[in-house]
């Protein structure tokens, strides 16, 4: 059966520089993969089917570097044009994601649109907040009408910016007497600075605080600030590390074994392998009564359109974290429901062309 490959490249710059695990970030750097198979209809011209998936290594966390994930996803591209099939299991995970994201809408597995709330203005995501007063006062008219938001806390690990950022999340639950919160700690809190966030906020609030993704140091210390302070943690980089040298066990296992302190985790598909795996993980979380909420990472417009529509398939009644388009200063392909920023075609991008004839590659720079 005849198949086809483009690959397009793109840098998209940031509305502003991002401190990733200590690395400046000023551009994106991914790769938006179309698979074309064709139908083979009997008295017909030749058509294709289309699958289109997104590579993006996030700096700081990925496993991979944007090099080694283009050098991985070339060998892919050959044995999925050689063979019609792949073997996604020992690829980086940004590969073994935007891949197999591809092979599913290539067989129709996605839906085809993605849910917008008419009491919103963002797609079917929690609003993305920092933990800044001014910021916060600018977002008032999107909070009025939100029932969910992320935080995200924990900039600095020291006690007195852990109660500044208690203060907040006090603020936020004070003023808005509908809103939920969930709070991104990213591990940077030592347990005593963590605790000192939660003396801020008054016990009868702390249950409108739906999770908080890893706030300390060590998954122990998680377990223990949730025992003695009564809100539920999140694994999320907890989730990653165990699978690191590509067992999937590690992270099974951590889901299996959860207590009553932990109420749910947070799958970054691009940073966590393929579609598949992140479904298991999935289907795991909810035997064990968990919630499981699809989040993204750096993606393009493109990507994030592509979660949510994954989100739909996989986590229908769970609100994903997707409100990270506004990091960029354009969008990609495909645009993120009202957002104003400019949109770049496909068309504008460098794209390389393989085919099984020669399996030779043409570049085309636009």
């Amino acid at each position: 059966m005849p198949r086809k490959v483009k690959l397009y490249h793109y840098q998209l710059p940031l509305d502003c520089a991002m401190i990733l695990r200590g690395q400046s970030v000023t551009v994106s750097e991914g790769w938006l993969i179309e698979l074309q198979e064709s139908t083979e209809q009997p008295n017909r011209s030749q058509q294709y089917k289309l699958g289109r998936g997104e590579i993006a290594p996030l700096p700081g966390f990925s496993q991979e570097t944007a090099t080694q994930a283009k050098h991985q996803l070339e060998s892919v591209i050959n044995n999925w044009l050689a063979h019609g099939v792949v073997d996604l299991s020992t690829c980086c995970p940004s590969v073994a994601f935007g891949f197999s994201m591809a092979l599913l809408e290539l067989e129709n597995g996605l839906p085809q649109t993605i849910h917008c709330s008419n009491n919103h203005h963002h797609a079917n995501s929690a609003l993305l907040l920092a933990a800044d007063h001014r910021l916060i006062k600018a977002k008032h008219a999107q909070l009025v009408t939100s029932a969910l938001c992320k935080l995200k806390i924990a900039s600095q690990p020291s006690v007195a910016a852990a109660r500044h950022d208690g203060d907040i999340a006090r603020y936020l639950l004070q003023t808005y007497s509908h809103l939920r919160l969930r709070l991104d700690a990213n591990r940077r809190w030592s347990l005593a600075a963590a605790l000192a966030f939660a003396n801020q906020i008054p016990a009868e609030y702390r249950q409108r605080i739906d999770f908080i993704e890893e706030p300390c140091h060590t998954p122990s210390d998680c377990l223990q600030f949730a025992r003695l302070t009564g809100i539920a943690i999140a694994w999320d980089e907890s989730l990653r590390e165990t699978d690191k040298n590509g067992q999937e066990q590690g992270a099974l296992q951590l889901i299996s074994s959860s207590n009553s302190g932990v109420k749910a985790i947070v799958i970054k598909p691009m940073l966590t392998g393929t579609v598949a795996y992140c479904a298991k993980l999935i289907e795991l979380a909810h035997q064990q009564g968990l919630t499981a909420v699809i989040s993204s990472s750096l993606e393009s417009s493109f990507g994030l359109t592509q979660l949510a529509r994954l989100a739909q398939l996989l986590t229908p009644a769970t609100t994903p974290g997707l409100d990270t388009v506004n990091v960029f200063k354009q969008q990609l392909a495909e645009p993120w429901p009202n957002c104003p920023l400019p949109l770049i075609p496909l068309s504008q991008l460098p794209v390389t062309n393989y085919q099984l004839q020669s399996m030779n590659n043409n570049e085309t720079v636009s």
